[in-house]
C-alpha cells in the first residue's frame, strides 16, 4: 500500500486565516480549520497533516523574530520524516519570510511553500484554496527540495517562485513576480519551467548542496533601507550615535544615484558622512562593465555594490548578515544561499 503523504502546515495568520466581519479583515484562528476542510472537500486523495500555530497576525505586523519563530519551529521538527512543509502566510510580507528561510535554516531535502491568498477563505474570487492545493500538489508530485513561493495571480494562472526571488505583490492586481521572472507555472501536467537563463537547472535543485548557514539567535534593529527618489533629504537621516550598523540604498535602474544635490540631497555627500555605517547598494547587474559617472563615485566613497538582487532578498539578507557571527557582514552578503542572485550561466550550467 502506497504510504499516505505527511506534510507539516504552519499557520500564521494573514488573509489566507482570516476573516471579514463588518467590513473588517482580521485573523480568525477557526479559519485553518476552514483551509484543511474546504481542501479535503475538493481532493479526494489522502494527506496527512501536522498543525502547528507559531503565531496569527496580519503579515504587516511581522517582524524578524517572526522569521526566528517560524525558523526554530522548522528546526524543532525532523523534516526527513515529512513529505514537505507549507507555511500559510500574510501576503504583504509574503517575500521578506519567504527569503529568511533560506538564510536561517540548513538546505533541506524536502520542499518547504509558502502560500498567501488575495481574499479570506470563502470570499468571492479567493485563491487561498487554489494556492494551499497547488502547493499540495507540488510537494507530493514534485517533490523538489528547497524553498519556494506558489500563487495564483489575477491571470488565472499558478506560478512557482523561487523563494528567494519572491518581490512584494503589486499595488494594482495584487499579483505575485519573480526578480527576473518566475520559476515556472503549476497546473495538472506539473511544474512547466520557464525557459531563461537565469534558473537553476532543474538537476540542480533536484541535488542541492547541503550546506549549514550561521546560526541567528536574535535580530536586533541595527539595519535600514532606503530608496532613492528626486529631492531625498539624506540631512534629516541622523545616523550618528545610532545603533545602525548598515544601510541598504535602493538605486535607480542602472545603479546610478545623486552625487551633486544640494540641501542635504547627495547619496555621496551622506556615505562620505557616515563612514563608520556600512553602504550597500543595489540594481547592479555588472560592476566590471561600464558605469556612470555616479555610480563610479558612489562605490569610490565606500559604498558595496551587490549585482543582481532584489530588495526583498537583499535588506532581508543584511539583517541575517549582521545578527550572526560565524562571519564577516560582508562574506555572508556575497555568498550564495539559495539562488538569490540572478546568473548567466554557463553552457549546461545554470539553466533550466
Amino acid at each position: 500500500m502506497e504510504k499516505t503523504p505527511k506534510i507539516l502546515l504552519l499557520l500564521t495568520g494573514g488573509t489566507i486565516g482570516s476573516a471579514v466581519n463588518d467590513h473588517c479583515i482580521n485573523v480568525d484562528s477557526r479559519r485553518g480549520d476552514d483551509l484543511l476542510a474546504m481542501y479535503k472537500e475538493q481532493n479526494s486523495h489522502e494527506v496527512e497533516f501536522e498543525v502547528v500555530r507559531p503565531f496569527n497576525i496580519l503579515s504587516e505586523n511581522a517582524e524578524p523574530q517572526h522569521w526566528l519563530q517560524i525558523i526554530e519551529v522548522l528546526q524543532s521538527h525532523r523534516l526527513s520524516d515529512y513529505d514537505g512543509v507549507i507555511i500559510a502566510h500574510g501576503s504583504d510580507t509574503l517575500p521578506y519570510t519567504a527569503a529568511a528561510l533560506a538564510y536561517g535554516l540548513d538546505s533541506p531535502s524536502i520542499p518547504i511553500v509558502l502560500v498567501a491568498a488575495n481574499y479570506a477563505i470563502g470570499e468571492p474570487n479567493s485563491n487561498a484554496i487554489a494556492n494551499f492545493s497547488a502547493a499540495v500538489a507540488f510537494i507530493i508530485n514534485m517533490k523538489l527540495p528547497g524553498f519556494y513561493a506558489i500563487y495564483k495571480n489575477s491571470d488565472d494562472v499558478t506560478y512557482v517562485h523561487l523563494a528567494t526571488r519572491l518581490q512584494e505583490a503589486d499595488w494594482l492586481k495584487d499579483d505575485f513576480t519573480s526578480f527576473g521572472g518566475p520559476l515556472g507555472e503549476f497546473d495538472q501536467r506539473g511544474l512547466c519551467c520557464v525557459p531563461t537563463a537565469k534558473n537553476p537547472t532543474m538537476i540542480k535543485l533536484y541535488n542541492p548542496s547541503l550546506d549549514d548557514v550561521p546560526s541567528v539567535k536574535e535580530f536586533r534593529n541595527d539595519v535600514l533601507a532606503l530608496r532613492a527618489y528626486p529631492g531625498l533629504n539624506y540631512e534629516v537621516i541622523e545616523l550618528r550615535n545610532r545603533p545602525i550598523r548598515a544601510v541598504l540604498h535602493s538605486l535607480y535602474h542602472c545603479g546610478s544615484g545623486n552625487i551633486s544635490g544640494e540641501n542635504g540631497t547627495s547619496l555621496l555627500a551622506f556615505i562620505k558622512n557616515n563612514p563608520n555605517v556600512d553602504h550597500y547598494m543595489i540594481s547592479y547587474k555588472n560592476i566590471h562593465g561600464d558605469l556612470y559617472a555616479s555610480c563610479q563615485a558612489l562605490i569610490a566613497a565606500g559604498g558595496i555594490p551587490l549585482e543582481n538582487i532584489s530588495f526583498e532578498a537583499a535588506v532581508t539578507k543584511l539583517n541575517f548578515a549582521y545578527n550572526q557571527q560565524e562571519c564577516s557582514p560582508l562574506s555572508y552578503m556575497k555568498r550564495e544561499f539559495f539562488y538569490e542572485f540572478l546568473r548567466d550561466a554557463p553552457e549546461n550550467g545554470y539553466v533550466i
